[in-house]
């Protein structure tokens, strides 16, 4: 078999059954393999950052590598933006991209260029096969690699000669490393005295939680010892569930928003947390000094990464979870002082939920008659209508307060948000995984500035029928930015102006969406909110809902 066909078969062996790509002149012999595979499909992106995201949703619902091809220099170029993000996430992504013919490399064609220098700083191994007897290697290191704790993303460069080559032997079979087990009892031992022990602890939990199905025996835990938690700044997914009434939501990523929450907090456990930084310098440490540190990871360099821990353990995170659960509840059973101090504190925290929920449902009331429409409005309504297993896309930015409050955010794997901070991963990401869950409701909350960024994915939801609801949170400016100058209090903030944040004239989403063959409806009338999203919500395809927000400018981060 051809060298090409090696690599194809070896994704089907793998459990690769959609290739996602935009192909060009160096992609011309996968694509001349795959017209007699019928039993993998090409799935055509407009441009190659909207595969890259696709590609990420796909993985982000499966569970498994995704495979995305792109066109050799530019290609990934244009990729690196969503695999930046993806990289952020830990995504288990399998990126391709076409090479020239290696006998014409010295002579720099156009296009050409050093594509494992490009990846690499975004890809846990970036290699290009030199010849056809390596790819069997190649190919079973890259999918190992990219499923391996802490998952993500590799790269392979395919030059047109190695594909075209007479290739001997088959794929290997794949490797899946069991990443499974307790930590030493010692050391379990110590931390669940720590917690049993401590007055005022709390639990920051970071999506690696929901990857590795770490968040029943984290539930269980948070019960046990009345514990409030924290969902990382920035993160990729559930982490918790929201509903849960000792969760306090997602953090926001600023030194003062970490002070306020442990100020009074004498141990913090940080549990597959990789947001660790403040997104604007802030000369504080995150946690006070004196406050007892607890880190649990399976990445050995997220573990005390910014800070000394006073107990760092790294592990498979779902048996970590699981071993502190079970000695902490032994724990309490034999300690009556300790489970009165416990139901103290649980009186008080929920105290707390409740009267955090009490002043979100007042700001619900407050814009439930408000024009133009309040995101706190929608997002209630919205949360309300949703289906229960529905999938849930975030990238509304400076709307997303609305959308991680008020939906019901409950399954590990309903929830894909932005981690790395790089616009333009929601859209194709919402396509990526209505593909992996055709039969389940996905719904993509995105904010106007950054579903300019590659509007053209709408394009994809019609071809390849992907019945997403995209909700597009439209406040006509980069609305963070100009939060970000009210915070800072220069200039910009005294004089209202704010240099390059506003999109106008405005862009009309309904007649965009409409050229690309999505229906669009413009909702600026509170009083249309629950019939406009009951509509989209039952449609049979894919709807696109302009939400005309309020445009006042708030401090950023406040």
């Amino acid at each position: 078999m051809k060298g090409r066909d090696l690599v194809l078969e070896a994704f089907y062996r793998y459990g690769v059954r959609h290739v996602f790509g935009n192909p060009g002149t160096t992609e011309l012999p996968l694509m001349d393999g795959l017209a007699e595979r019928s039993e993998i499909e090409y799935i055509l992106a407009l441009h190659e950052d909207i595969a890259v995201g696709m590609a990420a949703g796909y993985a982000q619902v499966t569970g498994r590598p995704a495979v995305v091809n792109l066109h050799v220099t530019p290609g990934l170029a244009h990729g690196l933006g969503n695999l930046y993000d993806a990289w952020r996430a830990g995504v288990p992504l399998v990126v391709t991209a076409g090479q020239h013919d290696s006998r014409l490399a010295l002579q720099e064609p156009a296009l050409a260029g050093d594509l494992v220098r490009m990846a690499a700083p975004f890809t846990k191994w970036a290699y290009e096969v030199r010849k056809p007897e390596e790819l069997p290697l190649a190919l079973h290191r890259a999918f190992k690699t990219a499923m391996a704790e802490p998952s993500g993303p590799v790269f392979l460069a395919l030059p047109s000669d190695v594909m075209l080559a007479e290739a001997e032997g088959e794929p290997w079979p794949l490797t899946e490393v069991i990443q499974r087990g307790r930590p030493d009892e010692a050391t379990v031992n110590r931390l669940a005295e720590w917690l049993v022990a401590a007055r005022a602890p709390v639990l920051v939990v970071g999506d690696r939680a929901a990857r590795t199905q770490a968040i029943p025996a984290l539930v269980r835990l948070a019960e046990a010892l009345a514990l409030p938690v924290y969902i990382e700044h920035q993160s990729a997914g559930l982490g918790f569930p929201y509903r849960h009434p000792l969760c306090f939501g997602r953090c926001l990523p600023n030194g003062p928003f970490y002070r306020r929450i442990f100020a009074d907090k004498d141990l913090v456990v940080w549990f597959g947390v990789t947001s660790q930084a403040p997104l604007l310098y802030d000369p504080h440490p995150l946690v006070p000094d004196g406050t007892r540190v607890v880190h649990v990871d399976c990445d050995p360099w997220e573990i005390a990464k910014n800070r000394p821990a006073d107990l760092a353990l790294q592990a498979d995170l779902a048996g970590a979870a699981e071993a502190i659960a079970q000695a902490v509840a032994a724990r309490l059973a034999q300690d009556p002082e300790a489970r009165r101090r416990v139901e103290a504190r649980r009186a008080e925290v929920e105290a707390r939920r409740r009267e955090r929920d009490r002043q979100r449902q007042e700001e619900v009331e407050a814009g439930r008659h408000q024009r133009p429409v309040s995101g706190a409005y929608v997002a209630a309504v919205l949360g309300e209508l949703l289906a229960e297993d529905a999938i849930v896309i975030d990238e509304s930015v400076t709307s997303g307060r609305f959308v991680h409050g008020h939906l019901p955010l409950h399954d590990p794997r309903g929830l894909i948000a932005l981690k790395g901070g790089g616009l333009g991963y929601g859209l194709p990401a919402a396509l990526g995984a209505q593909l992996a869950a055709p039969g389940r409701q996905v719904v993509a909350c995105i904010g106007d500035g950054s579903a300019l960024y590659y509007i053209q994915a709408l394009w994809t939801a019609v071809k390849y029928h992907l019945p997403v609801r995209f909700f597009i949170f439209n406040n006509a400016s980069y609305m963070i930015l100009k939060g970000g100058l009210q915070r800072m209090g220069g200039p910009a903030a005294r004089r209202g102006v704010y240099p390059g944040m506003d999109l106008l004239p405005e862009v009309d989403f309904v007649a965009v969406a409409q050229a690309f063959g999505v229906p669009g409806v413009r909702l600026d009338d509170p009083d249309a909110v629950r019939p406009v999203l009951s509509e989209a919500l039952a449609a049979d395809g894919p709807v696109l809902v302009d939400i005309a927000l309020d445009r006042e400018v708030r401090p950023y981060l406040e």
